[in-house]
């Protein structure tokens, strides 16, 4: 039976011609799933998974410059482990060939998305995708410069939904941060999918920000507000 596109042909056509213009060097993404199986194992189900692959199969077929690795989270736990990813579906961004060996905490696994980016989330992995690609920041220069202080370890997380449209630009506005210095993860979580997580951290509406366990930033975050508390948290 032909699966039905989740990427619409209106939109297909938008976004080639964004990524035709907008795109200079090559950008490759990981994504991480656990594979079809005929056997399900209690506790590794993952609803999204499969149409997580479908959306992202759609959407780097769309131009010759973005490269998508499909990776299976159980069989290749090793690598899943020193990328960081902890749960699945996730997608892994960077502006380097995934076949380059990175040292622990660099290269691409600083940039992270789990669940799957459907709603407005596709706009964000597509600005992601964008900003990887020309290497321009989206920070001002002055940001740029004072996270330049950052000397040690800053883990940003920022839960969303898909139909929240705040929850796009406070995720892209962390993966910039996370672009601009070595010091900074940033995972942007889809809280609808992971319900324990979203639990754990007592989630009441989103976007919510957290910056490594202690630090909350509630609603939309400016960017010299999530500075401000970056530094506080990744400055001695």
């Amino acid at each position: 039976m032909t699966q039905q596109p989740l990427i619409s042909d209106q939109d297909k056509t938008q976004l080639k011609r964004i990524f035709r213009k907008d795109l200079n060097r090559d950008v490759y993404l990981r994504l991480y799933i656990q594979r079809p199986s005929p056997v399900t194992i209690p506790g590794r189900e993952c609803r999204y998974c499969a149409e997580s692959k479908q959306l992202m199969d759609e959407l780097s077929a769309l131009s010759h410059k973005v490269h998508l690795e499909t990776i299976d989270f159980y069989k290749e736990s090793q690598l899943a482990k020193e990328h960081g990813v902890t749960r699945i579906p996730a997608i892994e961004f960077g502006a380097n060939n995934p076949s380059v060996q990175y040292p622990s905490g660099s290269g691409p696994s600083r940039l992270k998305f789990y669940g799957i980016p459907s709603g407005h989330q596709l706009a964000m992995v597509v600005e992601d995708i964008k900003t990887i690609s020309r290497g321009v920041s989206p920070l001002t220069t002055g940001t740029r410069k004072k996270l330049r202080q950052v000397n040690k370890p800053v883990h940003i997380q920022v839960f969303v939904t898909p139909t929240d449209n705040h929850c796009p630009g406070q995720a892209r506005l962390a993966h910039a941060f996370a672009l601009e210095s070595p010091q900074i993860t940033a995972d942007v979580v889809e809280m609808q999918e992971f319900p324990l997580l979203a639990q754990n951290y007592n989630i009441r509406s989103v976007p919510l920000t957290i910056i490594n366990e202690f630090i909350r930033l509630e609603g939309v975050a400016g960017e010299a507000q999530l500075l401000g508390k970056v530094l506080e948290a990744g400055v001695t």
